[in-house]
């Protein structure tokens, strides 16, 4: 028994056929989707176990951190460009160091930064922390009152002694006028009643500081450990590294880091500097959504008003550098 299949039903059967392949193809296709979508779940951002990563990304939503991965660098020699361009034109290349670290991928660039400078002030951050760690262990306490005497007042720097001997003061003040108006009785206030060379020496050890003292020298690179452990924690609990660097971020000097910064961003920071001997320096951190910073410049054998002009340009370049949507890098 045959079949006869004329021409139209020839054609009918391959139509059929064809359209089977193709449902069978789109039944494939769909599975292979599907099997490769559950592939990348299994390394799905939101169901991927990061034990292995940084807490400060690995808590992050997903959406967070894929737009703050695009605004990240590990980058930065077009800045350093920029510096060395600045440089060129003002001061002298061997009398300044720059230090500037991306706080949130830890890329860093630096000019001289390993070059040492006599601190000045900026060793009252140090003094800071070792008097919010004796608080912090129970030994002081922020509202405890001290009483000025002879040997704590100095004319150099503030102007706490003016209130003379007798004046009360807590130590939470004390603090306040050490980093805000870099007040030099209210640091020797502090030394004299709470700090001995052993505590000095633990905090600086455990930050990581060489030597930070008025005499000692030290680098840009080297001095910003102190901020670090701040902005990370490390040394101090949350509350009183918060506590300092709050302090940090009201201070009355704006000639240097802050002159063109914005008013809105908050920049934790002290300055230390010595007329006679051509000593000027502005170290600190700069708080930018998703783009915060550490930037120390230090300069040595110049003016006043060189060094004002300097490292308020620096600070200006670096801003905005970071801040620029044109910035290939960001």
């Amino acid at each position: 028994m045959g079949f006869n299949f004329t021409k139209k039903d020839l054609f009918k059967f391959s139509l059929i056929l064809l359209i089977l392949i193709l449902i069978l193809e789109s039944i494939f296709i769909i599975f292979l989707l599907k099997e490769n979508n559950q592939l990348k779940q299994n390394l799905n951002e939101h169901t991927y176990n990061f034990s292995l990563l940084s807490p400060s990304v690995a808590w992050m939503k997903t959406e967070e951190f894929l737009d703050l991965q695009k605004k990240s660098s590990i980058n930065y020699w077009g800045l350093k460009s920029k510096f060395l361009a600045e440089i060129s034109k003002d001061i002298p290349y061997d009398n300044v160091g720059i230090y500037f670290e991306d706080l949130f991928t830890g890329s860093w660039i630096g000019i001289n930064e390993k070059d040492e400078f006599y601190p000045k002030s900026l060793f009252k951050v140090p003094v800071m922390v070792t008097i919010l760690k004796k608080v912090e262990n129970g030994e002081i306490f922020l509202n405890q009152n001290i009483t000025l005497k002879e040997e704590d007042l100095d004319n150099l720097s503030g102007n706490l002694y003016k209130k003379g001997v007798g004046y009360k003061i807590s130590v939470k003040d004390l603090l306040n006028l050490m980093i805000k108006e870099s007040d030099n009785t209210a640091l020797i206030t502090l030394v004299n009643n709470f700090l001995d060379s052993e505590d000095y020496i633990m905090t600086i050890n455990m930050v990581g500081l060489i030597n930070p003292s008025l005499n000692q020298s030290i680098s840009p690179k080297a001095y910003m450990n102190i901020f670090r452990s701040l902005y990370y924690s490390t040394y101090l609990k949350r509350s009183f590294s918060e506590l300092a660097l709050s302090i940090l971020s009201d201070t009355n000097f704006n000639s240097q880091l802050t002159r063109y910064i914005p008013p809105s961003v908050k920049v934790s920071h002290k300055w230390g500097e010595d007329i006679n001997l051509g000593v000027y320096h502005d170290c600190g951190i700069f708080y930018i959504e998703n783009k915060n910073y550490m930037l120390c410049v230090m300069t040595k054998n110049v003016s006043k008003e060189q060094a004002d002009n300097f490292i308020s340009k620096i600070s200006k370049i670096t801003y905005e550098y970071i801040t620029s949507t044109d910035n290939p890098e960001n």
